[in-house]
């Protein structure tokens, strides 16, 4: 029997339907295949990442990286996130911004990056933070304290801080100055040293904000890169101005600068510096390079204050550290994997990146993890002795502050014996004591997310 044509044409169709109704029936998850998303595939997920591994302002820094593809190796050892490696992409940018934009191209367009995570700097990543969000690129966990970046999401939706701001920092450190040295504040005899840029002047306005304004006399600046010169003129300015109190707003290549170069004018005043800059080994590595012997660095460092959101590197029963150390010892491939402050952020940076891809899930997209950082980003924890604050409205990361004093053995120790956390905002809002508890690290120093 002969079958015309339009009666062919509806017996295929048929034949057709039922043949995939009959494959959607057997193999639902097969059936449509989900568009793979940029640096994402079966088997490997691509971060980028922007740091100076080079130039004046890199010792301390260019650590970070090390740390964390550390903790990705680690990760990737036991079986990646969801079947899929972590490979991290480090471009040097120098503390250069011309750089830092040329080199953002490259990880975007050639590297093909699924994320850019953990970079370091303020005035560098404001020169690419613009592009990075416009491409809706998550720009995870950055190494700057500068609030413009997280408390208007609007404006940058992707990114996500992996610091406690500078002006919540600042906010905490003036209401120790003003609870400890009130008769040297009333005196005028308290001034700072800062980096002409926005991690500077973030670190004026959290002081301003809690009523600490420094005289003309006592403040001096520098533009970040400069400390090469010693600086010389800044600390004669302050010597002159006879504060016996000094705030350092600066990266700790200039902290170190600032401090020796006091020592040879013999100026001491007492010094509070801002977390970023106060690393103690990178503080006593940066003064071996001129020749000074480890015992004059690190009698220079005692007594100096700063602030942490995380328990001290020395701190050698903490279960964080403990663990941290260990996979620092084990796959820590960098020239210097020396256990320090700089090792420990990159190794926390990890730890949550990989709780943020664990988060968002198998079918792994960029809108699906910046999702996830805005509804359950907060509900992670890490080796921070602070809550995170991500959330719709804001992408601040840590809220909360302690203040301590490095000892004779460089540990920096709270003020009192007894660390208290004071917790508020990038606002105007109010200082209050932490009540957090940071969660236990799982026993494979892997994180859970529920």
């Amino acid at each position: 029997m002969k079958i015309r044509g339009s009666q062919t044409k509806r017996w295929v169709i048929g034949i057709v339907a039922g043949a995939v109704a009959s494959t959607l029936a057997i193999a639902p998850s097969q059936a449509i295949p989900v568009r793979s998303e940029v640096g994402v595939s079966a088997t490997e997920i691509v971060l980028g990442m922007q740091l100076p591994q080079t130039g004046a302002a890199s010792p301390g820094y260019n650590k970070v990286d090390d740390a964390m593809r550390a903790y990705f190796d680690y990760v990737n050892s036991k079986g990646g996130v969801n079947g899929r490696k972590i490979k991290l992409v480090v471009k040097d940018d120098i503390y250069k911004a011309g750089l830092t934009i040329s080199t953002a191209s490259t990880l975007i367009n050639k590297d093909k990056v699924f994320a850019m995570v953990g970079s370091v700097g303020t005035q560098t990543h404001i020169s690419i933070i613009k592009d990075i969000n416009r491409r809706g690129i998550p720009d995870l966990f950055v190494n700057s304290g500068y609030s413009g970046f997280y408390t208007d999401p609007k404006k940058y939706p992707t990114s996500f801080a992996g610091l406690g701001t500078y002006v919540i920092e600042s906010k905490i450190e003036a209401d120790f100055l003003k609870k400890n040295y009130a008769a040297e504040l009333a005196a005028g005899k308290v001034g700072i040293l800062y980096q002409t840029d926005d991690f500077g002047r973030n670190v004026i306005a959290g002081f301003k904000q809690q009523g600490v304004i420094f005289p003309a006399a006592n403040t001096q600046n520098f533009v970040a890169g400069s400390q090469g010169l010693g600086l010389t003129a800044q600390v004669q300015a302050l010597q002159k101005a006879g504060v016996t109190l000094v705030v350092i707003g600066a990266v700790a290549s200039a902290t170190a600068v600032t401090i020796a170069t006091a020592a040879q004018l013999g100026f001491a005043p007492k010094w509070l510096v801002t977390s970023v800059g106060s690393d103690a080994t990178t503080f006593k590595t940066i003064l071996g390079s001129k020749g000074t012997p480890a015992a004059v660095s690190a009698a220079l460092l005692t007594g100096v204050i700063s602030a942490s959101h995380a328990p001290a590197p020395g701190e050698d029963t903490d279960e964080f550290v403990v663990a941290f150390k260990k996979i620092n010892d084990d796959f820590n491939v960098g020239p210097d994997k020396t256990w320090d402050n700089n090792v420990l952020q990159g190794m926390n940076i990890g730890y949550l990146t990989t709780a943020a891809l664990m988060g968002a899930g198998k079918d792994l997209t960029r809108k699906g993890l910046i999702a996830f950082m805005e509804g359950k980003g907060a509900t992670l924890s890490s080796a921070a002795l602070s809550p995170l604050s991500y959330s719709s409205k804001t992408h601040e990361a840590y809220n909360s502050f302690w203040i301590g004093a490095y000892d004779a053995n460089s540990v920096l120790k709270p003020i009192g014996g007894t660390r208290v956390l004071n917790t508020t905002d990038s606002a105007d809002g109010p200082i209050t004591v932490s009540t957090y508890k940071r969660p236990a690290i799982a026993a494979d120093a892997l994180p859970k997310v529920g």
